[in-house]
């Protein structure tokens, strides 16, 4: 069975969204939750800032006891737009979240990762 689950929320007075989109997957060997968020805040630039590298963070984690997987995958950083004449500091964060829980005894299948 899957569910999947999509809002669409304004924040601060109509500067900003909040995107999320939730996924929950039960299949016969995994029960499967993933949750996207993307979040923009829109404000007038105030002088010219430094476009910077954005922030990643990623972690994952295996709990053999509970046979559950959690991988988290998160990006911060901001951009500029042209806006009626002004120009605007998006900042934005977008966030990804996969949990999964192994219903079978043995571990988790093998995967092939490749890194570029």
């Amino acid at each position: 069975m899957r569910d999947i689950f999509h809002k669409t929320t304004e924040v601060l007075h109509g500067r900003g969204k909040v995107i999320t989109l939730r996924e929950h997957t039960d299949e016969k060997e995994c029960v499967t939750d993933v949750r996207k968020n993307f979040i923009y805040v829109a404000a007038q630039a105030q002088g010219e800032e430094r476009q910077s590298i954005p922030q990643v963070h990623i972690s994952k984690s295996f709990d053999s006891v509970c046979r559950d997987e959690k991988f988290s995958f998160r990006v911060k950083g901001f951009f500029y737009v042209n806006h009626a004449r002004r120009r605007m500091k998006v900042d934005y964060a977008h966030t990804l979240r996969i949990n999964l829980h192994w219903k079978i005894k043995t571990s988790t299948p093998k995967k092939t990762v490749t890194m570029a």
